[in-house]
């Protein structure tokens, strides 16, 4: 059983999951209960007892309801993308591993004295004066955390005047994404790398999408953020080929061979005449 007695609850976060919405009352209901059993599971966020998965047969025991009901209604859960699984096929809830190891590491960094990144830079005494290593006084330990944390809550889009969109990037833009995915400084560095390249280093786009992220508030950041990000390049692909086909007729159109006959000089009144009397027949002999 699980040594956590109590965890955070983040409400809105499960009232706005999109793909819990789309799922039905009942399978919601059962959700809830698998949160509940996961959250006293070993290991923490799996749906195992003593380390071994659960079938739809045992879970239908512990719920009290029928095996066909259970299978119909995690199929739901499954196709709507609520849960993943283990290669093993052990069912997990992606929020509970985040929230514990961002539990994980606060406890961590309690131990040793608080967060690393927002403990003051100790400064070298000058030689000679006999001191050894000072924090500076003019900026203390709670003026930096007030700082780090605008920062990290500030806008994503503004630029400062001397920082361009890529340095901007991995300032505000990693703090940000380890505050709502909870991840350690190189895995969020590994996922803005990740996303950077399949945006062809384009870090401005990159921060417009963590700024739609930072305004949607999605239960599922990264899964959010890479949905985002393949959604906006099927699009300007779809947009390049349109222009393209767009560009292609317009140059077959201008460089399409004229068939029309050039129209010759207009005919004068006395040939008029000719021709109108070389229709009347002969009436020669009549």
């Amino acid at each position: 059983m699980s040594k956590r007695r109590w965890s955070k609850f983040w409400w809105q976060d499960y009232e706005r999951d999109p793909a819990l919405r789309l799922c039905s009352l009942a399978a919601q209901g059962l959700w809830m209960r698998l949160l509940c059993l996961m959250h006293e599971a070993e290991p923490y966020g799996h749906l195992c007892v003593n380390h071994r998965p659960l079938h739809t047969r045992q879970l239908a025991q512990m719920l009290g309801v029928s095996d066909r009901q259970i299978q119909r209604l995690m199929a739901e859960l499954r196709e709507a993308g609520v849960y993943s699984t283990t290669p093993d096929g052990a069912v997990f809830c992606r929020r509970l591993l985040r929230d514990k190891a961002a539990s994980d590491l606060g406890s961590h960094w309690g131990r040793t004295g608080g967060n690393p990144q927002l403990k003051p830079t100790p400064q070298r005494a000058p030689e000679g004066s006999g001191e050894g290593l000072t924090a500076p006084a003019s900026q203390p330990l709670k003026h930096q955390e007030a700082e780090a944390e605008s920062e990290a809550e500030s806008s994503l889009t503004a630029f400062g005047p001397d920082s361009d969109a890529r340095t901007h990037l991995f300032n505000t833009g990693l703090l940000f994404l380890k505050r709502v995915t909870g991840r350690p400084d190189r895995s969020a560095r590994a996922l803005l790398g990740k996303w950077l390249k399949m945006l062809a280093d384009d870090a401005a786009t990159l921060l417009a999408v963590l700024a739609e992220c930072e305004a949607f508030n999605p239960a599922e950041p990264v899964s959010w953020l890479e949905a985002t990000i393949r959604h906006r390049l099927a699009a300007e692909a779809e947009a390049a080929q349109a222009e393209a086909a767009q560009t292609e007729a317009t140059s077959q159109t201008t460089h399409a061979p004229n068939t029309t006959t050039p129209a010759g000089p207009a005919p004068t009144p006395h040939a008029k005449r000719m021709t109108a009397w070389a229709a009347v027949p002969d009436l020669e002999g009549v």
